[in-house]
């Protein structure tokens, strides 16, 4: 076990209904809270999918400020979330980069009690004013994190959020599944052949016939090293993101090559369209124009290869299992002919959230022979 982990066990459960509340966060910092928050400002809205496991019934109840991104990262996602609970939309909005370079009189006249960060933003928020600022007035700040150490940090970071927020049992029900779910794909992945991955984050986001940005090790690097597969952008990377010039890929001939998206717009333009309320046709489309850029076919082992597409946020979600889940599907279909990860996951969201089942698409296929 790791320090982190340990130092998480020696800030044991039954401390949690005491206040003053001690805590460790994702970047080690010892954090105490004065008595239970009931104003909480997020730096990241996709948070809000870990509170709809630890508040159930109405997971925005003591959020009071946030920076919305959900609402441009996934849009068919914010859909459900503000028809299910209206009263996101009326949510103020802050600009909360990871630089830390915020309105702080508009933070503060919120009146928070808790701030949840970032652990990407940690370094410039800590070298600058903000920091200083919520330390003179006594507000706690605590870093989580999906998106650095996908697998390892998710359950971390729902388990230090279910001590804050006196949710502890929500947090460990779902833990139990996620760690059974886990183990089990990392025994049936162990042994495999590991393929050549390379992903595509966003794919087409950059415009103008753009090609090939994609992550390291982070994101969806990590989750796809983790489960057993060899992420092309560990090899060709030295920061987590960065772009990787076709050339390259036309020699390295990934084994599998993998487009992420969301409904997105940046800029005036698409991703590939996945996610809640996504239309199949559109995602074919859009991956089928991805597939036509010049020089992309040379990629491929075989005229009859394919592409295969999934829901990027998958990467830097509570709900990473579900991704985990596809990963292994899409690399070893026939290991995982069995497994159905869009049923896993409404397995999911109806035993441990109150989020509607309404339909979703995550993944699809798209071959150069249909060209």
């Amino acid at each position: 076990m790791g320090t982190l982990g340990l130092l998480f066990l020696l800030c044991s459960p039954a401390q949690a209904a005491n206040y003053p509340l001690t805590v460790i966060d994702l970047a080690g910092r010892s954090v105490t809270l004065a008595h239970a928050p009931q104003r909480i400002v997020l730096q990241d809205s996709n948070t809000l999918l870990s509170l709809a496991l630890l508040e159930r019934d109405n997971p925005l109840a003591r959020v009071i400020a946030w920076d919305n991104n959900l609402a441009s990262s996934d849009p068919g996602l914010w859909n459900v979330v503000s028809q299910r609970w209206p009263h996101a939309a009326r949510i103020k909005d802050l600009d909360f980069p990871d630089t830390g370079q915020l309105d702080i009189e508009s933070l503060l006249r919120t009146h928070p009690d808790l701030i949840i960060a970032r652990l990407s933003g940690r370094a410039a928020i800590e070298n600058t004013v903000l920091n200083s600022v919520l330390e003179r007035l006594d507000i706690p700040l605590i870093y989580v994190d999906n998106e650095l150490d996908p697998l390892v940090n998710v359950p971390l970071s729902l388990e230090l959020l279910g001590r804050v927020l006196g949710k502890e049992d929500n947090a460990e029900a779902y833990l139990q599944v996620y760690r059974r779910q886990l183990a089990e794909l990392r025994e049936k992945t162990a042994g495999l052949p590991a393929p050549k991955v390379f992903v595509e984050a966003r794919a087409g986001q950059a415009g103008s016939g753009g090609c090939c940005h994609t992550q390291a090790r982070a994101g969806w690097g990590l989750l796809i090293e983790d489960i057993g597969a060899i992420n092309l952008g560990s090899r060709y990377l030295r920061s987590e993101s960065a772009d990787v010039a076709l050339e390259t890929l036309i020699l390295s001939k990934p084994d599998v090559y993998l487009m992420t998206g969301t409904q997105r717009l940046r800029n005036g333009v698409t991703a590939i369209p996945f996610g809640y309320g996504a239309n199949t046709e559109r995602i074919n489309s859009e991956m089928q124009r991805l597939m036509s850029r010049p020089g992309f076919a040379a990629t491929t082992k075989s005229p009859k290869s394919c592409v295969q597409g999934l829901n990027h946020q998958f990467y830097n979600s509570v709900f990473n299992i579900v991704g985990a889940q596809w990963l292994a599907k899409i690399f070893w279909p026939e290991q995982f002919a069995d497994l159905d990860p869009d049923a896993e996951y409404r397995t999911l969201i109806r035993e441990f959230t109150s989020l509607p089942d309404l339909p979703f698409v995550f993944h699809e296929q798209v071959c150069f022979g249909s060209l």
